[in-house]
């Protein structure tokens, strides 16, 4: 079988990696320094408080793992935009191996110009910095539409309304995804494909409960980012008398710091103080439907080589 790169974002395991992956990540960016040491004590405290720096590493590899299980057959590179394994290594790893050709999946589900465009653009600068023996890497489709994402989606958000052994206890769902600058917004199809997906994510469930799509972690002022903010909304909300609320993360396909943190300690935190029952639906990641759609769209790929 052609072999498979998976692509991530790259997150710091350990105390020793913060630095050098902030480092990869504003590398060419005139980011004060403030920002950057509010960075690190965020990954500091999140540290104190979950005793890992970061998941999406390990999920990645639960990911790969579950491809293997899948399809034993099929060979499975990894890298990442910003940290180990950094993408334009595994690129030169799989020229060294003789790769002419693979299909790449990334971890990202929807259209933005910071998720599914600068994959892209990396890949690119990945295979123009290794040269005329770089195998052709071709990006597989976005998953938001596909059927087996829908119902990955949808299990996840069952399993959040039968969290209690009283399912009417909550009363309103938040789809949560990372807010990008207005300005970006208008350059791609993000807000329409999460409006999209959620709708078929609550058709699929069959659940009636009221819901809604709103934003979280955005890096700039708020009248220059996509809102609503979850955090202004759980106020709303509170104040309209709701009294209990699932959050999916639909834009985040792997656990990682904007759910374990963001949500699961600052929402959390502010759910409590607003007197709201709080529950928080899992990434898809690595479920068994997750794996064998990325080896069905590689194996149609392959097939569409030949």
């Amino acid at each position: 079988m052609q072999p498979l790169l998976l692509l991530s974002y790259g997150a710091p395991e350990r105390q020793e990696d913060v630095v050098p992956f902030l480092n990869h990540l504003f590398a060419g960016k005139n980011v004060p320094t403030e920002r950057i040491a509010a960075a690190v004590q965020k990954y500091e405290c999140f540290a104190a408080k979950t005793g890992h720096y970061s998941p999406l590493n390990a999920e990645c590899r639960k990911l790969i793992d579950g491809i293997r299980q899948t399809e034993p057959a099929l060979p499975i590179y990894w890298g990442n935009l910003f940290w180990q394994p950094l993408l334009v290594d595994t690129v030169a790893e799989m020229s060294r191996d003789g790769v002419e050709r693979a299909a790449c999946f990334t971890t990202s589900a929807f259209d933005s110009p910071s998720g599914n465009q600068r994959y892209a653009e990396a890949l690119d600068a990945a295979r123009h910095e290794v040269g005329v023996n770089a195998p052709v890497i071709e990006k597989l489709p976005l998953l938001f539409d596909h059927p087996l994402f829908i119902e990955a989606q949808a299990d996840r958000l069952i399993a959040g309304v039968a969290a209690t052994q009283s399912p009417s206890r909550w009363d309103y769902i938040l789809f949560s995804a990372h807010s990008i600058p207005l300005a970006d917004a208008t350059r791609c199809h993000y807000v329409e494909q999460l409006q999209s997906t959620c709708k078929k994510v609550v058709k699929t469930s069959s659940i009636t409960i009221p819901w809604e799509v709103v934003y979280q972690s955005r890096s700039g002022p708020a009248e220059h980012w996509l809102g609503p903010d979850i955090k202004e909304r759980l106020r709303t909300l509170a104040s309209e008398g709701y009294r209990s609320i699932i959050v999916s993360p639909m834009g985040f396909f792997c656990e990682n710091m904007e759910t374990e943190y963001d949500l699961d300690v600052e929402v959390g935190a502010l759910c409590d103080e607003l007197g709201l029952a709080f529950y928080r639906a899992k990434a898809v990641g690595a479920t068994p439907k997750i794996c064998r759609l990325i080896v069905e769209l590689a194996s149609f790929q392959a097939l569409s080589w030949k």
